[in-house]
């Protein structure tokens, strides 16, 4: 009989860390993205009433987003619409830090023109 108990809750203790480990992974892959940073084409760009706005599409070769809006911070937002306009102007790319899926118009915190 001693033997059966012995068997038994090593098997249960088995099967909690298993679970628990499921658990954890499955939490783990709900979690939203995180910022990152994001080679995109600038597709709009330009100031509203109160805030200004670009609208990126990521050039991944499967795409975070394609024609996303996104909120330039307001202390920042004259220089970030400059890169913009010249990623425009020169046909360049734009590297953004970003969560895309942070809320409906995400801030980007760095914008950077990229050479080639």
């Amino acid at each position: 009989m001693d033997f059966f108990v012995k068997f038994f809750r090593s098997k249960l203790i088995g099967c909690v860390f298993l679970g628990a480990l499921l658990v954890l992974t499955i939490l783990g892959s709900m979690a939203s993205a995180e910022t990152a940073w994001y080679t995109c084409s600038v597709d709009l760009a330009g100031p509203g009433k109160t805030e200004t706005f670009i609208a990126l599409t990521d050039q991944a070769k499967e795409p975070a987003f394609v024609g996303k809006w996104f909120l330039l911070p307001v202390d920042r937002a004259q220089e970030m619409l400059a890169v913009a306009l010249t990623a425009i102007n020169s046909d360049k790319k734009v590297v953004a830090v970003v969560d895309p899926d942070s809320v409906a118009y995400p801030e980007i915190s760095d914008l950077y023109l990229q050479a080639r």
